[in-house]
């Protein structure tokens, strides 16, 4: 990469100075003709040695290099040869280019500021710009503040850039600074440095490689954000941003944090194509703390790779999501995106409306706080999904995903959770909630000794087409407070009994496989204790030879037709029992 940079380079000043010979020469034959027409004035490049500049690493070139800065006219190019030019404090102006092979070395007299939330940009930044437009630059520097400072300004490119900051400073400006911005383009471009390594897992200091405020029209594509202080990309009250083919790594907070004010500018997103790694904190951090309810923000996160985030020198932060953590946001999908090795949820969803996740691949687990709207998990690849207590949702459903289990607390409040196809690895589901519950042709393993499904408190479940085996436990157990739940052409294998009831009202099974697996104490394929208006219909029970397959136990009401029962024996006990 560094080798294509220098051909690039040389490339560029040969054509620069290529131009500016064949200029003189077309002024030269139009002056010697002393045609009478006026011919519109032609961009030039001015190198600044011509006005002076040494480029020893010595001298003081910023008088010069601003000289040139201020006698450039609209489209013309100031070019920085080879050398190493001293500079405090260079001001842009409008419609300029700058060009720059040499390096820029930022000195200053007194070094004194620091980054605070209070004071967020230097008064002597390498580059500052405010009210300019259409400016593009290309340079390289070692700078003590901001390498870039730019305010209320538009079309601003910055590309093929090297900018390092002082790795010693604990609380560093930000390598580049946008505040209040239209249409800035970075692009081919390394920051990195701007704030010291980060000290302590449980706490961090600032210093970030590019900053935008209140800003819009964003495009940063195929750079380099590396080691620094804080984020990578940080972004607040800013929208209709491009992230794309970026590697930002090793940075002492979140690869990329979007904030959010007042503005309402926080919209249209696309974040693709990145590598993230071991950054502090979170690949993604999307936080609202502003609006009541979720903002839509309509993102796009797709197609990046996150790996060993939320770790310093070993130690777990309280941070690091591999794919995103979104809160309080709406409208956002996620899209082939793949995580390893990172320390927090791959996907950590706090009080977010309505949610995409579609065919992600990640070692860790979907962790959904507070409340959601509509969250949608699409043929994914996940450890688990994990809800935490008293969380309340409108619509959850898993379609097609493969994880290891799916963990729901007591307190869960859901008006519609789906599972549709989806393969529960090692699965001990405990759902504890209210609202209604679709399990349709799921296959759930589960070595767990409390079995596969546990169901408590539920109110209506419809349990159709699955595949679920336990081999340390029952397969399927029905508490008693939960009701109206209907099992339905299910295959279901167990070491102890395929299901349990303890008194389940109104608990319906119809034509579903029920088999024993041998190695548990009992060898059975259904026991209800006190049946509360249970129904039996056209399943077909695998018991042990020598145990009961279906046993009844207390008292109650039971309605069964149709069983078929190909090894083991029925034992009603003392309950009542009718037809179906």
């Amino acid at each position: 990469m560094r080798k294509e940079r220098f051909f690039w380079l040389i490339i560029c000043w040969s054509t620069i100075l290529l131009s500016t010979i064949a200029c003189r020469n077309t002024s030269r034959s139009e002056n010697e003709r002393n045609e009478p027409h006026v011919s519109a004035p032609k961009a030039r490049v001015l190198n600044v040695q011509a006005f002076h500049a040494v480029g020893n690493g010595k001298a003081d070139d910023t008088k010069a290099i601003q000289t040139t800065i201020n006698a450039a006219q609209n489209g013309d190019t100031i070019l920085i040869p080879p050398g190493i030019y001293r500079v405090k404090t260079l001001v842009l102006k409008s419609a300029i280019h700058i060009r720059g092979v040499g390096l820029l070395r930022q000195s200053l007299a007194q070094d004194t500021q620091r980054y605070t939330r209070v004071i967020q940009n230097s008064s002597t930044p390498l580059f500052f710009g405010r009210n300019i437009e259409q400016v593009s630059l290309s340079f390289f520097a070692e700078t003590r503040n901001e390498a870039l400072y730019i305010s209320n300004s538009k079309h601003i490119k910055i590309n093929f850039t090297k900018i390092q900051g002082d790795r010693k400073k604990l609380y560093s400006f930000p390598g580049m600074l946008f505040y209040a911005c239209d249409s800035i383009q970075i692009s081919h471009s390394s920051i990195s440095n701007y704030g010291a390594p980060r000290q302590s897992a449980s706490s961090y200091q600032a210093g970030t490689g590019i900053r935008f405020l209140s800003c819009q029209q964003i495009q940063i594509n195929d750079n380099e954000i590396i080691h620094n202080g804080e984020n990578g990309i940080f972004m607040h009250g800013s929208g209709r941003a491009t992230i794309h083919h970026n590697r930002i790594s090793d940075n002492g907070m979140s690869a990329i944090q979007i904030g959010f004010g007042k503005t309402k500018r926080e919209q249209h997103f696309i974040i693709s194509n990145n590598f993230l790694a071991r950054n502090a904190a979170d690949a993604i951090d999307i936080n609202n703390r502003i609006t009541p309810t979720p903002f839509p923000i309509y993102c796009t996160i797709r197609h990046n790779n996150s790996l060993e985030n939320g770790f310093v020198q070993g130690q777990s932060t309280v941070d690091g999501s591999g794919l995103a953590t979104l809160v309080n946001v709406s409208e956002v999908r996620l899209f082939k995106n793949q995580s390893r090795k990172s320390n927090r949820p791959a996907l950590y969803l706090e009080k977010c409306g309505k949610i995409l996740a579609e065919k992600n691949v990640s070692d860790n687990k979907v962790e959904i706080v507070h409340s959601f709207d509509t969250i949608l998990l699409q043929q994914n690849k996940f450890d688990a999904l994990t809800l935490l207590a008293h969380t309340q949702g409108k619509r959850l459903q898993l379609t097609d995903n493969t994880c290891r289990t799916l963990l729901f607390p007591n307190g869960v409040a859901i008006d519609s959770l789906l599972l549709i196809s989806n393969t529960l690895e090692n699965a001990s589901l405990n759902i504890n909630m209210q609202g209604s519950l679709t399990l349709y042709k799921n296959t759930i393993h589960s070595e767990a000794p409390n079995g596969a499904l546990l169901l408590t408190n539920i109110q209506g479940a419809q349990i159709k087409e699955n595949s679920i085996k336990s081999t340390a436990g029952y397969a399927v157990t029905v508490n008693r407070s939960a009701q109206g739940i209907i099992l339905e052409d299910n295959e279901i294998q167990s070491v102890e009994a395929c299901v349990f009831d303890g008194g389940s009202e109104n608990l319906t099974l119809l034509n579903n496989e029920l088999r024993s697996l041998a190695g548990g104490r009992l060898q059975r394929t259904f026991i209800s204790q006190h049946p509360n208006s249970l129904r039996l219909k056209g399943n077909t029970h695998r018991g042990g030879s020598s145990d009961n397959s279906i046993r009844l136990e207390g008292t109650g009401t039971a309605f069964i037709s149709d069983e078929t029962i190909k090894s083991g024996y029925p034992d009603y006990g003392k309950v009542t029992v009718k037809e179906f």
